[in-house]
């Protein structure tokens, strides 16, 4: 049956582009065309009309300008006939004159509410930063209005756009903008019918699972049966030893079928799933295959099988440490160690062997590193690069293996960073990058090789911020970004760059704002919210993408706490909300629990901005009582920081309530903290803290050389510095506080 809201219009949408992008242009084109509309919503009528079923044809073949000033007779047509028109955004599209003429064109047809953008590239209205007129993707056309008779005017229109560059809608749901908009309906629609789509595909893709691992399951018991028939046969008659042969030949080829099997679940299954984010999936299909090595004895067990036993068993921790099961992830991570161990001893000249055990070392490591235990993952991290250099030296051309020296430093560095061993863990980082500025070269369109030489410059852009050099750890954390936007831009399927793009923007974005770079700060914390967003879509039981998303919403809560309170509060709420869960799920999680702490630390803080000292004072009570819980069993750098934190702010409660002594007692021990059990230069993320707690005291004199160390190196505060009304010197000390003290 015809669709009669093709009648008015030839074409669904013309497409203006430049000729540079023309890899969009044919990405969008086949992209509308090939788009089903939601059935519900076909036929419905909008104020723009009826919804049709598809959204074809689509224009975008123009011919040459007839001259310089008009569009060829086949386009003025084109664009006629045309419902909407999208334009392509960039820095050549916005150089572009037939770009310009195309719109311009279409604006005086008294259509301009049905152009939509798409920016692929450069910057919306870079014209208006000095510096970055470059970067502009807008035409002139699309920037301003026209007047009664078709002439551009100095009026400025927004172009409705969606944002496909990486960190911003992201491809697909740039896309569905578009989309949305063409048909006048709501994202939220389309954008919950992909994932339903989606939904509908990954459990085909289980189903598929389920099914490989009843055939698993089959041929597994095949080969028992057909094993012990074998034993049987043999120890029944002589005369039936050549049966028994023929058994076991049988039995052993079932076996290997099912361990061919298994290993198809092991691993391109489990990439699939990993690559779309599906950690519940993931976990059947290792609970499945775990039954199945349970039923097997020792006796039974080729040296592969252990070998996929061991390396299964990795997987199941790597599982559970995202889902925050850190005791159920340490003890698999164990078994492995020992499994590897015991298949390495058996052969010590086998790399593939050491290879496993140091993957082994390493995770046991990184779960005690999660839990607080410093002492383990110092111990299995050096077991982890000495069991590295081994390998180098059995094949010093293996490229894995020499990636596996670099990952042992890193690891090694790591923990010298966190112990305090400044000048030993930049050596190694030092000596870690110089490997990748080999390798980089050798492998320039390698994204995992690519990330990781980024990721070894964002450490030593922390090791710089620690002392002090913001400008250097800002350089460095915006080298990690960018390197991420590529591989996100090659490869925008895979949710490890998303992952770790949160983080980086989150790097970023913490040094902006001790610059008092706060324009830039902002953008990225919402970039870094958006992704974190994204990803804990995808997977809700994914523990860490929801802690990610907690502590988005916490910095941003921040940031908005002066100007835009109401918004701060939301954000704190949610912040909360999401660490109560996660914490919940992993309560020995110090990240998780520090982030829990800060979120109601914030919480506070608001409270008593807002002028209300009471719910201040619960949201501080809760904050400490979880910080004394994690202090009886662990203690290190960022939960001295959280516990004075919270003591300032308590302080800050309780002068509000005019109870001086308690508000010069919390200080006190916050002071203690910072300053008596300290090293001999205080570490400078203690600084604002430091000069705060100081101030409060009423010790000025004291907290200037701190406050001259800030200074210097250019930091800004997000929040004012206390002042001479706010301090237990003031006699009127009740009546004024800022409520706002330091940041994390």
């Amino acid at each position: 049956m015809p669709d009669p809201s093709v009648a008015r219009f030839t074409y669904r949408a013309f497409i203006s582009y430049s000729h540079r992008d023309k890899a969009w242009a044919d990405w969008l084109h086949r992209s509308l065309e090939t788009y089903s509309v939601p059935s519900r919503l076909v036929g419905t009528e909008t104020a723009h009309g009826r919804i049709p079923r598809r959204l074809n044809p689509v224009f975008r073949d123009r011919d040459e300008l007839a001259s310089a000033t008009d569009l060829g007779r086949k386009v003025n047509e084109a664009l006629a006939q045309s419902e909407n028109q999208v334009v392509i955004c960039s820095p050549a599209s916005a150089a572009s004159r037939w770009v310009n003429e195309e719109v311009l064109a279409y604006k005086r047809m008294g259509r301009a509410e049905r152009i939509f953008c798409l920016i692929v590239d450069g910057e919306p209205n870079a014209t208006d930063l000095p510096g970055r007129e470059a970067e502009e993707c807008f035409c002139p056309a699309l920037r301003f209005q026209l007047d009664a008779s078709g002439q551009p005017t100095n009026e400025r229109t927004e172009p409705i756009a969606a944002d496909a560059r990486p960190g911003k809608d992201g491809k697909q749901n740039a896309k569905l903008k578009l989309i949305a908009g063409m048909l006048d309906v709501g994202f939220d629609a389309l954008k919950q019918r992909e994932q339903h789509r989606r939904m509908r595909r990954m459990a085909t893709l289980t189903a598929a699972a389920m099914a490989v691992m009843v055939v698993t399951i089959v041929l597994a018991i095949l080969a028992f049966v057909s094993r012990h028939a074998a034993v049987v046969a043999q120890d029944k008659a002589v005369t039936a030893e050549h049966a028994a042969v023929i058994s076991r030949d049988d039995a052993r080829r079932r076996q290997a079928q099912a361990e061919d099997i298994l290993g198809f679940m092991l691993g391109d299954l489990r990439k699939k799933l990993a690559t779309v984010g599906r950690l519940d999936l993931m976990r059947s299909v290792d609970d499945k295959a775990t039954a199945y090595f349970a039923t097997l004895k020792p006796r039974d067990l080729t040296d592969t099988a252990l070998e996929q036993q061991a390396n299964l068993l990795m997987d199941i921790g790597q599982v559970r440490l995202a889902k925050g099961e850190l005791g159920a992830a340490t003890a698999a991570f164990r078994e492995a160690l020992d499994r590897t161990s015991a298949l390495y001893n058996r052969a010590p000249d086998n790399g593939n062997r050491l290879f496993d055990k140091a993957q082994a070392e390493y995770w046991v490591g990184y779960a005690a590193m999660q839990k607080g235990d410093n002492a383990t993952a110092e111990t299995m991290f050096q077991s982890y690069y000495d069991s590295a250099v081994k390998l180098v030296a059995m094949n010093p051309h293996d490229f894995d293996w020499q990636k596996e020296v670099a990952y042992g430093l890193q690891a090694v560095s790591v923990m010298d960073k966190k112990l305090g061993r400044t000048a030993e863990a930049e050596q190694g980082m030092l000596q870690q990058l110089a490997m990748y500025h080999v390798w980089v070269k050798q492998r320039p369109e390698d994204p995992q090789l690519r990330f990781e030489a980024a990721n070894v410059v964002s450490w030593l852009g922390s090791l710089a911020l620690e002392q002090g050099h913001l400008d250097i750890a800002e350089n460095n954390f915006s080298e990690q970004v960018q390197d991420l936007q590529r591989n996100m831009a090659a490869e925008p399927a895979n949710a490890n760059w998303k992952d770790k793009s949160v983080d980086a923007l989150g790097l970023l974005a913490g040094v902006q704002e001790q610059r008092g770079e706060l324009r830039l700060a902002r953008a990225n914390r919402a970039d870094a919210a958006a992704l974190a967003a994204d990803l804990y879509a995808r997977d809700p039981e994914n523990n860490d993408w929801r802690t990610a998303l907690a502590l988005c919403r916490l910095k941003q809560s921040r940031l908005d706490t002066s100007h835009q309170p109401r918004e701060a509060i939301k954000e704190a709420q949610l912040a909360e909300s999401l660490s109560v869960t996660a914490h919940t799920k992993d309560p020995k999680n110090l990240y998780v629990a520090g982030t829990l702490v800060n979120a109601q630390d914030q919480l506070a803080r608001l409270a008593l901005s807002r002028g209300d000292p009471d719910s201040a004072a619960r949201e501080i009570t809760s904050s400490l009582a979880l910080l004394e819980s994690i202090r009886s069993e662990h203690s290190n750098e960022d939960t001295r920081l959280d516990f004075a934190q919270a003591l300032l702010l308590q302080g800050e409660i309780a002068q509000r309530k005019r109870q001086t002594g308690e508000a010069k007692s919390a200080w006190t021990k916050a002071r203690e903290l910072l300053i008596t059990d300290s090293p001999p230069v205080i570490p400078f993320d203690r600084l604002d803290l430091v000069v705060r707690v100081l101030q409060r005291l009423g010790r000025g004199s004291e907290a200037a050389p701190y406050l001259q160390r800030l200074t210097a190196a250019g930091y800004v505060p997000l929040y004012p510095w206390p002042d001479a009304a706010s301090t237990l010197a003031d006699t009127n000390h009740g009546r004024r506080t800022s409520g706002l003290n330091a940041r994390r």
